[in-house]
């Protein structure tokens, strides 16, 4: 095969450049593929324990006295919000909250439940590609989401 080769083209200089000319794009490629999905993974947990700090401080009643419930509740959510990627990363928050222990049961939105009712809450983030090559493969904007939910504790007799 060498000798042929030798015979049709001469040499085999330059096998090696045009080998890597082929590879380096799908090199390429793969590793800004990583690098993506790497990055809306950890935006996703990042909206996944943005829940779970919300709803496990819903579940405490706090604020319930002041009436300020919802908004610390909020305002518990978004304290993770500037690790999310963006110049200015906009995070939804959503706090529902359902009678009893059923989760069949509407969710009420905009209420964070009495004693022994379950909390909601639901976080959602629109996460656009960093990388401008994978970026025009993919949707323009995605929506990501997290949320948990919890049994609120009975700082007052439960109904």
């Amino acid at each position: 095969m060498r000798v042929r080769c030798k015979k049709l083209f001469g040499s085999e200089k330059g096998s090696s450049l045009i080998e890597f000319a082929l590879i380096l794009p799908i090199f390429v490629a793969l590793s800004l593929a990583v690098i993506e999905g790497g990055n809306m993974f950890r935006s996703w947990l990042t909206l996944n324990k943005s829940a779970q700090m919300a709803a496990r401080f819903a579940a405490t009643g706090q604020g319930d006295e002041e009436g300020t419930r919802l908004s610390l509740i909020v305002a518990e959510a978004r304290k993770l919000e500037t690790s999310l990627p963006g110049s200015s990363p906009i995070m939804q928050v959503d706090v529902c909250s359902r009678a009893g222990f059923d989760v069949s049961a509407p969710c009420m939105s905009g209420q964070a439940g009495g004693p022994c009712e379950m909390v909601e809450v639901n976080v959602s983030y629109t996460y656009s590609p960093a990388t401008p090559l994978l970026g025009s493969l993919m949707p323009g904007m995605l929506t990501l989401s997290g949320s948990d939910r919890k049994i609120n504790e009975p700082w007052r007799l439960c109904p």
